[in-house]
């Protein structure tokens, strides 16, 4: 058997997605009526998390369903149950509420 043919190469390389690309063509690539984008604060947290720390939970899936669709029966939010259960918790030991 001889050689092998090369199959003509048909497909193009296509440009890295880590190659910088000039502001030039980052403009051309958006629509005209694009919005600028936000302004950063520099903390990149929402405002009502700024000040605040992070406390993670653990629940079953049963108590998970039962809190989303409590704050759902008392038009709230998980987050206004927990602050709650914090501060009952604070009431309950005799300390300052300060969730």
């Amino acid at each position: 058997m001889g050689k092998p043919r090369k199959l003509p190469n048909i497909m193009t390389k296509r440009p890295s997605l880590f190659t910088p690309k000039s502001a030039a063509a980052v403009a051309a690539a958006l629509p005209e009526d694009a919005a600028e984008p936000p302004v950063k604060t520099g903390t990149g947290k929402q405002p009502s998390r700024v000040g605040k720390r992070v406390l993670t939970i653990y629940l079953d899936p049963l108590a998970w369903k039962q809190l989303r669709q409590l704050a759902l029966d008392e038009g709230t939010t998980t987050q206004a149950l927990g602050e709650e259960a914090v501060n009952l918790l604070f009431t309950k030991h005799g300390i300052n509420r300060s969730a």
